[in-house]
């Protein structure tokens, strides 16, 4: 019992140094991990410090987020970055890099006006405007959308018209991505930008332009009118263009007046657009307007009033008002003839249509390869401006001489000088010759080197090929339906014997849409007359296909009656134009739908290689 009594106390003592060892076993893990965690937050305090305090510890978390493309995250940790390195005094020009990366950032969190202010300032600079050429384009891109996310829709156009105008020729075809370079840069990144306009704009209620100036409103109802007119040339760009347009129209109204040429102008774009879309009530309230202002403008009695009867004479054949689309077509009818005479048209039955001006070319009608006219000039030698040297191909016409007139006087280049100088009066706009003459030769090297661009029409169905085609240039590039100068050839061409060959929404080259506003096609004024008084409206390769007909009926009083169908469209004697065929008027056959059946597929395919 002593000896148990003894050995209690020794027991206890390695039982409780036992437990310590054990405790303290339990408890070091738990310290670790506390330590660990302490270390952890005060890690995280003096980290959360430096890159608050200091630019470069900020800046490389930056960078850090932006490449791992956690924008939203990087974004507060640019601005910070920005604000201390402009505090200890580095210049706009050091930190310019960094707000273009930061404003992409802030475009990332939807902070559009913030994002917008840091791009803009940052290309201000030194360093931006070094940027290579396509940086910069793009940078710019993103900010003209960033702008109108923002509301400042005016900023944006003003961008965006800029890259309209360095976009050239490369903005006048519908496919910008068939073609190459700076230029196609500028044209693709504009019709991407249709939806974000679209968006933005109400095309059924115009855009109030918020500007500091009458001359600064106008400036930029000039650049909405410019990038409408593009876009109502895109297909599926409807609405971007009618928000647009209509913006421009209604500014100019307000500023200008109804009169005014200006507003008059965007009549002739935003009207068609509108019947496309269906809005048959607004096309016809603007047509009226034009006619008005136009009546009062240039009189009463005027030809020229005979575009805008036709455009309203169209939209009431569309509601199905017919009645007053006759009596506008017979009021037309009166101006011509006090115009222009009672016997103002004649047929010429054994005229050979191979070589006449009044033939028909399309890729329906094919011109044969050995074609080529006896009697080419040089345009310049007739005061026509030119675009490149006088002594080359393309700067050479038809004379196409008036029979029964002076030579020297009637004929095809002096009228399109005189129209050109016309037009160059009222626009105030640089206009020139771009291409006349094309052999087929020349036509199908063109095509070969550029055809898959789809910016070269086809050998053999190219009114190049006849010399009496003019493309024309405004301001160095392609004629552009938002022109002044296409509104005074759409009035007056006709009375210099010329006609849009390529309107809206034809088929008669390859291609979705082959609208060119800019190519002109000379058929002799007595003709082009009769097609603006008569003929059906934007359809000339029908037109043509059916003169004799047309003109048959006009010598007798026959016009067509509005709401009736087209007796010479459905009825239709053509001739034909082929080299197998004699040169007198041969029928191709009773009953044709249009101009585009009346040759086979097998003509048709000569034309092309």
């Amino acid at each position: 019992m002593g000896i148990a009594m003894l050995k209690s106390p020794l027991t206890g003592v390695f039982s409780w140094q036992r437990g310590r060892q054990i405790a303290m076993g339990l408890r070091s893990p738990t310290l670790f991990s506390g330590a660990f965690l302490c270390l952890a937050i005060a890690f995280t305090v003096y980290f959360n410090v430096v890159i608050r305090i200091n630019p470069d510890a900020a800046q490389q978390r930056f960078e850090t987020l932006y490449e791992a493309g956690s924008l939203r995250r990087a974004a507060p940790h640019g601005e910070r970055t920005i604000a201390m390195r402009l505090k200890r005094n580095e210049s706009a020009n050091d930190v310019a890099s960094l707000k273009i990366k930061t404003a992409k950032t802030q475009l990332a969190r939807k902070k559009y006006e913030r994002g917008a202010t840091l791009m803009r300032d940052g290309l201000a600079t030194p360093w931006g405007k070094a940027l290579d050429r396509r940086s910069r384009i793009e940078i710019e891109n993103q900010l003209a959308r960033a702008y109108i996310r923002s509301g400042k829709i005016e900023d944006a156009v003003s961008i965006y018209a800029s890259f309209l105008e360095l976009a050239g020729d490369a903005a006048s075809h519908g496919d910008t991505r068939a073609t190459e370079g700076i230029e196609a840069l500028y044209a693709e990144l504009l019709a991407d930008a249709d939806s974000e306009f679209a968006g933005a704009l109400n095309h059924t209620d115009a855009y109030d332009i918020a500007a500091s100036s009458v001359q600064q409103k106008l400036a930029t109802a000039s650049h909405m009118a410019s990038l409408g007119g593009y876009y109502g040339m895109q297909a599926g760009s409807e609405y971007a263009a009618a928000g647009l347009l209509s913006s421009a129209y209604e500014t100019r109204k307000e500023i200008l007046g109804g009169d005014h040429q200006d507003t008059v102008q965007l009549t002739l774009i935003l009207g068609p657009l509108y019947a496309k879309m269906g809005r048959l009530k607004d096309a016809e309230n603007l047509y009226l307007d034009a006619f008005h202002a136009q009546e009062r403008v240039k009189g009463p009695n005027s030809p020229d009033l005979s575009l805008y009867i036709k455009l309203l004479a169209g939209v009431y054949e569309k509601q199905n008002r017919f009645t007053e689309a006759q009596a506008l077509y017979e009021h037309m009818r009166r101006l011509f003839r006090d115009a222009f005479g009672a016997q103002r048209y004649a047929v010429n039955r054994a005229q050979d249509r191979r070589v006449y001006i009044n033939r028909p070319v399309s890729q329906f009608f094919p011109l044969e390869e050995e074609y080529a006219p006896s009697d080419l000039v040089s345009a310049v030698e007739y005061s026509v401006p030119a675009s490149k040297l006088p002594a080359i191909d393309e700067m050479k016409l038809r004379l196409a001489p008036d029979t029964n007139a002076d030579a020297r006087e009637a004929n095809l280049p002096v009228r399109l000088a005189q129209l050109i100088s016309l037009c160059r009066n009222e626009s105030g706009e640089r206009i020139s010759l771009r291409s006349g003459y094309r052999s087929y030769k020349t036509q199908y090297i063109l095509f070969e080197r550029n055809g898959a661009r789809g910016t070269v029409t086809p050998p053999g169905i190219s009114e190049h090929q006849t010399g009496l085609a003019a493309d024309i240039n405004v301001n160095d590039r392609f004629m552009r339906q938002s022109d002044r100068a296409f509104q005074c050839f759409e009035e007056n061409a006709f009375r210099f014997g010329f006609i849009l060959s390529y309107p809206p929404g034809n088929n008669y080259l390859p291609g979705e849409d082959s609208y060119e506003p800019w190519h002109w096609r000379y058929v002799g004024v007595q003709t082009a007359q009769l097609y603006r008084e008569a003929g059906p409206y934007n359809q000339p390769q029908e037109f043509l296909a059916a003169l004799p007909c047309y003109q048959e009926r006009a010598i007798n009083g026959s016009f067509p009656t509005a709401g009736e169908p087209d007796i010479c469209q459905e009825d239709a004697k053509i001739v034909a134009a082929f080299p197998n065929e004699g040169a007198d008027e041969q029928p191709i056959g009773e009953n044709a739908e249009t101009a585009r059946i009346l040759n086979d597929s097998a003509h048709a395919a000569r034309g092309r290689r």
